[in-house]
């Protein structure tokens, strides 16, 4: 009896010894933090740490996370995610944000207040509202798990906001025709920056400017392309739109050389008269050169493509990175692997079956040298050579125009918004760079599933092309009508094959997707098997192990000897 005893009030002892520290003393002790993923993701960057220093008052942040049923897994996965990093921004902000956790349940008056302030409800809410005292609101409408690298820079960015509500000043100058009008666009951006207008025949960059949008070079003087040399080796951030072909027909030869001696003190070069084509992202073989780039062709962890779906292009060019340059060259926009690069007036015939991807915009940083070592107009040499440079180069002006349909034109534009408010942003979120996410795959993994989809993307390409030309038929066939009541139905003998080869057509590429990837789906399931078993099997071990020793220490009690 006494042994049973004994073990009972120890254990009432340690019980409440552990309460009476949970109460009295861990209020006490020191905030200790340890980040123990693999990439540091709950760690803020130096950078980020930098920006919280500028608080000047405290923010409020209001993080409506809905805990529904219907969430998904890897919603709720991400939300418990943007948790952490938001707590990771109040402890290191020592007083000055405040975090509210929200669960806005259906009907409620938080989930009122979710919608007044615009966040998205699909279902649930998975938001933040920033407020800071005598400033408008932000928000964050909907965090996506597929930007993930860009969470940090995505907090920062509304942090920036509260703190710099004035629009930056972005100027604009346009070396396009009279006739390629591109005023959609400019009204946007008269909504979101300080937008300063240039003359095509300026010769300098005002000072204000720190910032510049420059479309159509080829189509501007010398003294014109002398001020953005100038001007970017200055320390000014540059947004250009180049376009292959000369749209206006004034370029002259010296322009065009010195153009490309721009080009090339930034490291970058572009072959004019060289068009691209790409027979897999083109909606019809008639038209290779128009096509639209999906998620997959873009740098999902640039800031450039930051909540973007597409971009269309048409008769863009490709940007090469020059062996010798020491600037940092970083794709942001890119061709699939069966696209060409071919003379302009080719476009249309036939076309090699064998291509291979092109970038199509990029971003530079890194050493430049001028393009202009004599000075220019008898002026002696201006700045001949950068440290740093910060360029965005598009090898395309059409998309700044004339891309089909509204929503092409609106991803278009928030591709433009987000490369020139990432430019036009304080040095402190500039600086702020997309983080690595924790739980990367093995290598092994990474290039399987990498070679499944390269093998998907070349076998699936004319089955895709072939389920487009049939949709098209089917509906030139088929057409949307209106109609009083009842209407007829067409069972024409074209029509049924037609519908059979839209039944037909997904089922193959659905079985194409299965085959390729089920080795990869296999690899999968084995290494979350040899990650998830180990450790549970190995406690279990421990603990079958001490039980088994503290049972031989039992005493015997004295019955056991009659």
């Amino acid at each position: 009896m006494r042994y049973p005893l004994r073990t009972g009030m120890t254990l009432s002892v340690i019980l409440l010894l552990f309460l009476a520290f949970n109460l009295v003393w861990v209020v006490k002790l020191p905030d200790l933090r340890q980040d123990f993923s693999q990439q540091q993701t709950n760690t803020l960057s130096p950078a980020a740490l930098h920006l919280l220093t500028t608080l000047e008052s405290p923010l409020d942040f209001y993080y409506f996370n809905s805990s529904i049923p219907a969430k998904k897994s890897i919603l709720k996965h991400y939300a418990k995610r943007v948790e952490e990093k938001l707590r990771a921004f109040e402890h290191a902000a020592n007083g000055r944000i405040n975090l509210h956790i929200i669960d806005p349940t259906p009907f409620s008056e938080d989930a009122y207040k979710a919608g007044l302030y615009g966040l998205r409800d699909q279902p649930g809410f998975f938001g933040l509202i920033g407020a800071r005292e005598g400033q408008t609101a932000q928000r964050i409408e909907s965090f996506n798990p597929e930007n993930e690298p860009l969470l940090e820079y995505e907090i920062s960015h509304l942090i920036t906001q509260l703190l710099h509500p004035e629009p930056a000043i972005v100027g604009l100058l346009s070396g396009l025709p009279a006739g390629a009008s591109i005023e959609p666009l400019v009204l946007e951006l008269h909504r979101h920056f300080d937008l300063l207008e240039l003359e095509p025949t300026a010769d300098h960059v005002p000072s204000r400017i720190k910032t510049l949008m420059l479309v159509h070079p080829r189509g501007l003087p010398e003294k014109t392309l002398y001020a953005i040399d100038q001007f970017v080796l200055g320390g000014g951030k540059l947004l250009m739109f180049i376009d292959p072909l000369d749209k206006g027909g004034s370029k002259t030869t010296s322009s065009a050389t010195r153009l490309d001696a721009l080009l090339a003190g930034w490291g970058v070069s572009m072959p004019s008269n060289k068009v691209l084509v790409d027979p897999t992202y083109a909606p019809s073989e008639h038209q290779p050169a128009t096509f639209t780039l999906p998620r997959q062709a873009m740098n999902t962890r640039d800031v450039s493509t930051w909540k973007l779906g597409t971009v269309t292009v048409s008769n863009s060019g490709a940007l090469f990175s020059l062996d010798k340059s020491r600037a940092i060259f970083t794709p942001l926009l890119h061709s699939s692997r069966q696209s060409l690069l071919i003379d302009s007036d080719a476009v249309g015939s036939a076309l090699p079956t064998r291509g291979e991807p092109h970038v199509i915009a990029a971003r530079l940083e890194g050493p430049a040298y001028s393009a202009f070592a004599d000075g220019f107009g008898g002026r002696p040499p201006g700045l001949q050579k950068a440290a740093q440079i910060h360029v965005v180069v598009v090898a395309d002006t059409d998309m700044l125009s004339e891309p089909p349909g509204e929503s092409a034109r609106n991803a278009n534009k928030l591709f433009v918004m987000n490369a020139l408010d990432n430019l036009a942003a304080p040095q402190a979120l500039a600086d702020i760079r997309p983080r690595a996410v924790a739980g990367h795959s093995l290598k092994l993994l990474a290039k399987r599933r990498e070679a499944a989809e390269r093998a998907y993307r070349d076998q699936a390409a004319e089955l895709e092309r072939r389920l487009a030309r049939t949709e098209k038929e089917w509906q030139r066939l088929n057409p949307d009508v209106t109609a009083l009541g009842t209407e007829s139905v067409d069972t024409s003998t074209q029509l049924q094959a037609l519908n059979k080869e839209r039944l037909r057509l997904p089922m193959e590429l659905h079985t194409l997707k299965n085959t390729l990837y089920a080795p990869v789906q296999r690899l999968e399931r084995n290494v979350k098997l040899l990650v998830i078993v180990p450790l549970p099997a190995l406690l279990c071990l421990i603990a079958w192990g001490l039980f088994r020793r503290r049972r031989r220490r039992w005493p015997v009690p004295p019955s056991a000897f009659y």
